[in-house]
């Protein structure tokens, strides 16, 4: 799914706009047991609690494609009887009027998932007309061709509010509280069917992580089946070690960041774009070649690395790989940070046999706190070049 088809679902899933027409859940404690059911009619509900309902159901759906939110097509073998994809799909057009698929579904999720503490499972069921789309690529919201008919679960933590003494309006006083239960942000979640080319996709489903180190990967293959996709931080450790192996002692400074500024002004180039780009073997050997990484290192070493590392066939996400707002340099005892925007202002030279990081000296440059005076006269520091002091990568 793109970014556009997930900023249309957003925006149906607010106070005054919301698509969802049945919400059903149960609040489950730390040993698996159904403490309570949610039956209550969604749109029978007090409006400030909908809202509630609908801020969870939309952080589902928010952070970045690669990062928080995951495309994922269902395998073939779950779209046979039995399969994943298949159950999903009753259970999307059962309108929520069987209680036994429900019950099988919020069974299954509790009998698979790896959870610490207490929590609430929601599961949503909406309605939303999909925008017409003109022959310019524009939405005609006007002009519906299609009704999107989606399945959205969100699991929440559920922790106990902090002790203290909180106001009541009831008495107009201020009490005890300690045993009170508040529902935190989703942390995991999906949204079934997946939206692609404007229209509802039964074969893909969107999945939702909060947190990039704990996505669950039980729940997912549970509930969708198939492998977890690569995290956006494991991609980036992957393009770390094929420019590594694939430069090999033409891994320098210059060169490193040379790439680095060419993966960024690629992703700027395509930041209008609705969807990640995504650099396979092909593109990336391009992407490495333009930043003028030796064309012998990559006619030696860049396809078995690239094939060794991410696997032929597959890609990486440009979007996992850049934008960083500072970029790093780091030795055993020396850590340099610097903005990524002015990150030209750092060069290389070898002074009497040895490679130092040249870093010019500003007027405002402190040190703990305490402004420093340069020591420079006009006309001195011509070895290092005027107004450059010299850091030492090996320290």
């Amino acid at each position: 799914m793109d970014k556009k088809a997930i900023s249309r679902i957003k925006k149906a899933l607010t106070k005054n706009n919301c698509a969802v027409d049945k919400v059903r859940g149960c609040f489950v404690d730390e040993h698996g047991n159904i403490v309570a059911q949610l039956t209550e009619p969604f749109l029978a509900m007090p409006e400030e609690d909908a809202d509630k309902y609908c801020e969870i159901f939309r952080k589902t759906l928010s952070g970045k494609p690669g990062k928080t939110l995951y495309s994922m097509e269902f395998p073939l073998a779950e779209e046979t009887d039995g399969g994943r994809q298949v159950q999903l799909y009753r259970l999307l057009r059962s309108d929520f009027t069987s209680e036994e698929q429900l019950e099988i579904f919020f069974r299954r999720i509790i009998d698979h998932l790896e959870f610490d503490g207490k929590y609430l499972i929601t599961l949503a069921h909406g309605a939303y007309d999909l925008p017409g789309v003109a022959r310019d690529g524009s939405e005609m919201e006007d002009a519906s061709e299609l009704v999107y008919q989606f399945l959205l679960c969100s699991i929440c933590p559920v922790k106990e509010i902090k002790e203290g003494l909180y106001f009541d309006a009831a008495s107009m006083n201020f009490i005890a509280k300690h045993d009170a239960l508040g529902v935190q942000a989703p942390e995991i979640g999906f949204l079934f069917p997946a939206i692609t080319d404007n229209t509802p996709d039964i074969h893909a489903a969107l999945y939702f992580a909060r947190h990039e180190d704990n996505r669950h990967p039980e729940f997912m293959d549970e509930m969708l089946g198939g492998d977890m996709p690569v995290s956006g931080k494991d991609q980036n450790t992957l393009f770390t070690e094929i420019v590594e192996q694939t430069l090999g002692r033409d891994c320098d400074f210059e060169t490193v960041k040379a790439v680095t500024d060419t993966v960024n002004e690629l992703v700027k180039q395509k930041e209008d774009e609705p969807e990640p780009t995504e650099l396979g073997r092909h593109e990336l050997y391009n992407l490495l070649d333009e930043s003028g990484v030796p064309r012998d290192a990559l006619e030696k070493r860049f396809q078995e690395v690239f094939d060794n590392t991410v696997g032929e066939g597959n890609t990486i996400t440009a979007q996992n790989i850049a934008g960083r707002s500072v970029m790093e340099i780091k030795s055993p005892s020396v850590k340099i940070s610097v903005k990524t925007e002015a990150s030209g202002m750092i060069s290389t030279r070898v002074i009497d046999g040895r490679e130092y990081l040249l870093i010019p000296i500003q007027d405002d440059i402190e040190l703990n706190g305490i402004r420093l005076l340069t020591k420079r006269k006009p006309g001195h520091g011509e070895m290092l070049g005027a107004g450059e002091t010299a850091a030492d990568p090996s320290c």
